[in-house]
């Protein structure tokens, strides 16, 4: 295994990171609606998954529930999400897309499904076992991400 191969490896995913990040850090069109990535992951879980907790949210997206419930509320404001009390517990509010939410959360599949088509064209070259081999490394990497994540929890949580 040629160590210049894993360096080239290594630093394309830097790229790819760099990319992903750049990217959710940009405001998207939904179908007229502006809205930044975070806030189009939350319409998108609303609209997966309606009665949905902003606690839940947290959850799923690995976030505090400081963070997802500011979000919300940024998202009430613009009037795509509405909290409505939970008739079996009044302390909990689920969430539910507004009629417009709907709308913005129909432009993000429909995006999604764009971004998707684009990028199977780009990877159209490759042969299933070329791809299969390309997932295979992915999984490797992906758990070395996840032990770095581990590690990096546990020096925080050290005294």
């Amino acid at each position: 295994m040629s160590t210049q191969l894993l360096q080239q490896i290594w630093e394309a995913q830097d790229t790819a990171y760099d990319l992903m990040s750049e990217y959710d850090s940009l405001p998207h069109h939904y179908g007229g609606v502006v809205l930044y990535q975070a806030e189009a992951y939350i319409v998108n879980l609303v609209g997966q998954h309606p009665g949905i907790t902003v606690t839940q949210l947290a959850e799923i997206l690995n976030k505090t529930t400081s963070a997802c419930s500011q979000i919300v509320r940024k998202l009430r404001a613009k009037g795509f999400v509405e909290q409505i009390r939970n008739p079996d517990n009044n302390r909990l509010y689920n969430l539910e897309l507004t009629q417009t939410g709907t709308e913005v959360f129909r432009a993000h599949i429909s995006f999604n499904q764009e971004c998707q088509v684009k990028t199977f064209e780009l990877l159209k070259d490759f042969t299933d076992e070329e791809l299969m081999v390309h997932l295979r490394v992915q999984r490797k990497l992906n758990e070395a991400y996840q032990d770095d994540v581990k590690r990096s929890k546990e020096q925080v949580d050290r005294p």
